[in-house]
């Protein structure tokens, strides 16, 4: 069963089975082609001593001269196939015609030669046979090794054909007078050769189909050494080891891409764990303070009588706590929402000059209550936006930074377009953020001095907020600061006339 499961095992089955299946072809195929070569030496060494018949037949006798005897032709004194005649032994007139039609005769005096005698030796160990018919299909002469009856050949080809009849290779030809000429020889040694070579055909293709198969199973074993890996870092993560890494060395193969995918998908679920839990704790941490106040306040009131001016002092505390604790409740649930949200949603063509310009009356009544100074350089900045969100940024970066610039100073708010970009800026002379703290600004919760957040009011999720809108909207918030000069704060987003 696991077998069936397994990658690497259904892998290497259907490559086996190709394998063999390519070995059993090309070893078919190999045999075939041998036997056939096979036949054909032994067709032509039969048609080499055909060859040594048909010449016997047609010069193997004397001329005839009408008489008979032994040098005459056959026994009967009627003439012989390969006489003095013309196509070997016809009548040289109308008085010499051949024996009535199918009269046996003995066979030409050249059938005795020594040649003959030696090519059809009874003493060699697999000897060939010849058998000769007359032309009307009787028995003329065979060889002493003929291996019993021999059926006549049907047909009246003068071309050597050749059979297989009963394990014996058989070559045969029919003469221009019409006789018929079989040489034949036993198979079995050609049969015996087949058998080896099969044998050795075989021997070589199990071995390469064995061979085929280590290799195939190295190959997919390498293949698919990424997967185990990947299955061995999944496992101790899914056991809560959020650290750990695949780190294939094979980064250009699928594999390997796949490997380093899933290292970027870990590290970025192990990056938002660990800012979730950071975000749960810290949002339980300034949720906790509101509630330990109204808590505490409560209590003390109805520990016992009160006058109703210490009842008013402390309804007032838990007021101020409980809209605390409402607008970080707020911020929550929207940053929930952005996060929920694929990106940005009600985008429209606008102009970020058009909405800093209806927002700048408000806050300039901010800036000075403060005693600073709001300016603005306000240059056309078209882009698609969501206005309420873009203006919630600009309230938030122009708030931060009246509250952290020291009276008499001045915070500018320009906009404008660059690089096909749209571009919000807010800068201040407060006294800037450390370089330490840069890189965690835009982080929930983070404050670069927690001591000063009672008394801002702030909850640390504006930044927070600001940049999950900017990232909605396919844009960039950064910050560009220097300890002691101030800060600007600088929100880019695509030109609506580049047509992003």
């Amino acid at each position: 069963m696991i077998f069936r499961k397994s990658i690497r095992w259904r892998i290497q089955a259907w490559h086996g089975l190709l394998l063999l299946a390519m070995t059993v072809a090309f070893g078919v195929t190999a045999y075939r082609l041998e036997q056939t070569n096979a036949f054909r030496r032994l067709d032509d060494d039969l048609k080499g001593h055909i060859g040594l018949l048909t010449a016997v037949l047609e010069n193997g006798g004397p001329p005839r001269s009408g008489g008979g005897g032994p040098d005459g032709g056959g026994p009967d004194g009627g003439g012989g196939f390969g006489g003095g005649g013309p196509r070997g032994g016809r009548p040289d007139n109308e008085d010499e015609r051949p024996p009535p039609r199918g009269q046996r005769r003995g066979p030409p005096p050249g059938f005795q030669a020594p040649e003959i005698a030696t090519a059809f030796s009874q003493a060699d160990p697999d000897p060939y046979y010849f058998h000769v018919w007359t032309r009307d299909g009787g028995p003329l002469t065979k060889s002493a090794t003929v291996p019993g009856w021999i059926p006549l050949p049907v047909g009246g080809t003068m071309d050597p054909k050749s059979r297989l009849r009963a394990g014996y290779r058989e070559v045969y030809l029919f003469t221009p007078p019409g006789e018929c000429i079989l040489v034949g020889r036993s198979a079995a040694s050609v049969d015996k050769a087949m058998r080896e070579f099969a044998w050795k055909t075989a021997g070589i293709g199990g071995g390469l189909w064995v061979v085929g198969l280590a290799v195939g199973w190295w190959i997919s074993s390498r293949a698919l050494r990424p997967i185990s890996a990947i299955s061995a870092a999944a496992s101790r993560i899914s056991e809560g080891n959020l650290k750990e890494r695949i780190h294939t060395p094979e980064t250009e193969s699928e594999l390997g891409r796949l490997a380093s995918l899933l290292d970027q998908t870990f590290q970025r679920l192990d990056a938002a764990f660990d800012e979730q839990a950071r975000f749960t704790s810290d949002a339980a941490h300034e949720l906790r303070t509101p509630v330990s106040i109204i808590l505490a306040q409560s209590q003390l009131a109805l520990s016992r009588e009160r006058d109703n001016a210490y009842y008013r002092e402390t309804i007032e505390t838990a007021q101020r706590a409980a809209k605390r604790m409402q607008g970080m409740i707020e911020s929550l649930l929207q940053l929930a929402v952005l996060d929920a949200a694929a990106g940005a949603s009600d985008l429209n063509p606008g102009d970020l000059a058009s909405e800093c310009q209806e927002h700048l009356p408000a806050l300039r009544v901010l800036a000075e209550e403060k005693n600073t100074t709001l300016r603005a350089d306000l240059q056309p900045a078209a882009c698609c936006m969501n206005a309420e969100q873009v203006g919630q940024i600009l309230t938030n970066l122009v708030a931060n930074a009246v509250k952290f610039s020291p009276a008499g100073s001045e915070i500018r708010v320009t906009t404008g377009s660059l690089d096909g970009k749209a571009y919000l800026s807010v800068q201040d002379n407060g006294p800037g953020i450390a370089a330490e703290h840069q890189p965690h600004l835009f982080e929930r919760f983070y404050r670069t001095d927690r001591s000063r957040s009672s008394a801002t009011g702030g909850t640390g999720l504006g930044l927070a907020i600001c940049k999950r809108i900017a990232d909605a909207h396919g844009g960039t918030l950064s910050v560009k600061s220097v300890d002691g000069e101030g800060s600007e704060f600088l929100l880019e987003m695509p030109s609506f006339t580049s047509g992003s």
